[in-house]
């Protein structure tokens, strides 16, 4: 895949072919947001890694920071829309949720969580993600049903390093010890095991930008590393669906209720 034209293809392909339900990952079937609105997004997103906190409120974690140079070659800021207004505008964009709450049948989504990351190019080890589930993670901060949703900030072409998503693996009913930062991902494949019946089919997320793919927690991901000559850049929003509550003692409980920070943006109405 060489050129634009074919990457929309690709991700509209499989924006036909994988449904949340049945596969654990869905693609969006076009942008949220339009070229301009995502070099907006991308810049403010680049300027919160860079250490550049508009409100004056820095993420609560940031491992880039204002000394470029030293910047590992993956690098993420969690709860980065609390230091740029943009960020926060966009993770209530009406269009991602509607979608988040089609795909997964929710009647309420609620955001807990939201991170913003970049992967260097140069194809480092360091820039892969390790197949691993989120619900490991998540039983730690939640509890109840999750959807998360990946948005791009660059176009994401097959050799910078998209997500992977194994269809069906969260039927499976199993929970794996792999995890997101081991990166020899071969290591970790020969260790899960594949249910009778069931295949190991590895499904690229390719998105142009302002596109965006949603997984089930239970769903097996991972990507690859960034072999491409541009960074890969997204957006993630961590959202509860439903009657989903965020589990006390987590620093994630100190901020539901701040609505800046875990805002409703999707509900029926009773």
């Amino acid at each position: 895949m060489d050129d634009r034209v074919g990457l929309e293809r690709a991700a509209r392909s499989n924006s036909e072919r994988f449904t949340f339900r049945d596969d654990g990952f869905a693609i969006s079937p076009g942008p949220f947001f339009d070229a301009q609105e995502v070099e907006v997004i991308a810049e403010h997103a680049r300027r919160v890694l860079n250490g550049q906190y508009e409100t004056g409120v820095a993420p609560r974690t940031n491992s880039g920071g204002p000394e470029i140079d030293k910047h590992p070659s993956y690098i993420e800021a969690s709860m980065a829309h609390d230091a740029d207004d943009v960020l926060a505008q966009a993770i209530r964009k009406p269009l991602i949720a509607e979608w988040a709450a089609k795909v997964s049948g929710a009647k309420r989504v609620k955001i807990w969580g939201a991170s913003i990351m970049l992967k260097y190019p140069g194809g480092e080890a360091k820039t892969i993600v390790g197949w691993h589930q989120d619900q490991f993670y998540l039983d730690r901060i939640i509890s109840g049903p999750s959807i998360n949703i990946w948005i791009a900030l660059s176009d994401v072409y097959s050799d910078s390093g998209p997500v992977r998503f194994i269809p069906r693996s969260h039927l499976w009913g199993r929970k794996y010890e792999t995890r997101f930062f081991d990166s020899d991902v071969e290591k970790q494949k020969r260790q899960i095991d594949v249910p009778e019946g069931e295949t190991w089919e590895e499904i690229e997320a390719v998105l142009p930008a302002g596109w965006a793919s949603a997984h089930h927690a239970e769903t097996l991901h991972g990507s690859s590393a960034n072999y491409s000559g541009k960074p890969r850049l997204n957006l993630l929003i961590n959202a509860g669906i439903d009657d989903f509550t965020v589990l006390p003692g987590s620093y994630f409980a100190t901020r539901v209720d701040d609505d800046r920070a875990a805002p409703v943006i999707y509900s029926v109405p009773a």
